[in-house]
Formats: structure tokens, C-alpha cells, sequence
């Protein structure tokens, strides 16, 4: 509790640091924040043509569902991936002065989190535009975005905090999120899976968070409660996890930054 009180008190130096994140992000770009909408809708292009004229996946408005796949697993992969080398890279910092440690890595999955909001708000005037109005379920949009951003926060504190210590799992981030990807509902549904394999993949964490975004968005519904209290479930266990994880070492990262 101690320490989530210090975050409170810290709350302006996190403001700051989401700030400074961002700016550092699209430093010297010429297009800046647009870079935000123009990542995922590239990808998703890329991957429409793939997996639609190529591998002929016969899904009905087939970019819809990739898109609603695609944008919380952008969200989630770059908050992890960028928050890895976090608490090295502020080396400096923390032997100069006290901050919570956990201020960090949080503030890298915040300055995430307004990407990913520009993002699906970038989506939704794209399906407007295309003649696919998102539905009044959209409305329940805020809930999976608090269940990701938790489980997105769990995960970076415990990556940046394994890094810290061993150095190696950096490169084995990369391997480790490409297979996450490809054993998640990105690019495609459960129901494509083979029966028997689909038990496998539903002990996925991300399956439970991107099927709450996706039945809003491409279905038009809202996800059954199993599903949201399963995702609400696992996002905050991740959460209270990795902050306990990262609680427990976080004093040895002066001697090892």
C-alpha cells in the first residue's frame, strides 16, 4: 500500500514523464503523431491483403476484425517491448535521486495508452468512412481498455525488472512476443482453430482481453460475462503480480543499472 501511496504523491513526475515519452517517440518525425494511426492501419493493410486475397480467409468484412484484434495487441506488444529497457535507460536517474521505480515502466504503458485511445479513435472514423458504423456496443469499449492497460502494466514491470537482472531476456523478448502474437486471436478468430487445439489456446490470458474488444467492434455485441470476468479476472491478477515482483527486486536495480 506504501507504495502505491508514493505513486500518488509522485503522480506530477509521471505526468512528465508521459510527456517526455511521447515527445521522445516521434522526435524529429515529420509526421509525428500521425505515426500513431498510420502503424496500424499500415499493418492491417498489409495484413487484409495477406490474409484475405492470399491465404482467401472468407470473413465478412474481414478487416474489421483483424483491426479490433490488432490494435490492443499493438498496444500490449509496444508497452512491453518499449518498456524493457526502461529502468536501464533511466540508470542515471535513479542513482541521482529517489523516485518510485515502478513510476518508469508505468509511464511508458500510459504513454501507450494515449497512442492506442488516438488509435481506436482513428479506427472508428475509418468504419464510418467505409460504411461499417460501429454499434452501440462500442460503448462498453472502456472496460477491455482498463482490462489491457492493466495487464499491459503487470507485464512491463515484470519484463523491465527481468532485464535488470539478466540482460539476455531482452533478446529473448522479441521471440517470446512473436509467439504470443501468433497463439493469440490477432489475425484470426477461435472458431477458425481445430477443435481439439482450441482448449490450448483459451489458456492464453490475451484471448479473453481481445475477445472483449472484438465482439463490441466486429460483432456489434457485447462479450459474455465469462469472458469479461475471465479478462477482468486475469488483468488484475497480472497487475497485482507483476507490482509484487517488481516490489521485490527493485532494490538490488541500483547495483546492477
Amino acid at each position: 500500500m506504501r507504495k502505491l501511496l508514493e505513486l500518488y504523491h509522485y503522480r506530477e513526475l509521471l505526468r512528465v514523464l508521459v510527456s517526455s515519452e511521447l515527445k521522445l517517440r516521434y522526435r524529429r518525425s515529420v509526421l509525428g503523431f500521425f505515426w500513431t494511426l498510420l502503424n496500424p492501419l499500415l499493418m492491417m493493410v498489409v495484413l487484409s491483403v495477406v490474409f484475405s486475397t492470399v491465404m482467401r480467409f472468407n470473413i465478412r468484412d474481414y478487416w474489421v476484425s483483424l483491426v479490433a484484434g490488432l490494435l490492443p495487441w499493438t498496444f500490449f506488444s509496444q508497452s512491453v517491448g518499449t518498456s524493457l529497457m526502461s529502468i536501464v535507460g533511466k540508470g542515471a536517474l535513479l542513482k541521482k535521486v529517489y523516485i518510485p521505480k515502478s513510476i518508469i515502466p508505468l509511464s511508458v504503458v500510459l504513454a501507450g495508452l494515449v497512442n492506442f485511445l488516438l488509435s481506436l479513435v482513428a479506427m472508428l472514423v475509418l468504419m464510418l468512412a467505409v460504411g461499417h458504423p460501429p454499434a452501440l456496443a462500442v460503448l462498453f469499449l472502456p472496460i477491455p481498455i482498463a482490462f489491457m492497460t492493466l495487464f499491459a502494466i503487470g507485464m512491463a514491470l515484470v519484463f523491465s525488472c527481468l532485464n535488470v537482472y539478466f540482460r539476455d531476456f531482452g533478446h529473448m523478448t522479441e521471440v517470446i512476443l512473436q509467439a504470443w502474437f501468433y497463439t493469440s486471436p490477432v489475425i484470426y478468430s477461435l472458431a477458425m482453430v481445430p477443435e481439439p487445439y482450441r482448449p490450448y489456446f483459451m489458456w492464453n490470458p490475451l484471448y479473453f482481453i481481445i475477445e472483449c474488444f472484438r465482439e463490441p467492434i466486429f460483432n456489434g455485441a457485447l462479450p459474455s460475462a465469462e469472458t469479461v470476468l475471465t479478462a477482468g479476472v486475469v488483468s488484475l491478477l497480472a497487475a497485482i503480480v507483476g507490482f509484487l515482483i517488481f516490489v521485490r527486486f527493485e532494490r538490488g536495480f541500483i547495483l546492477r543499472v
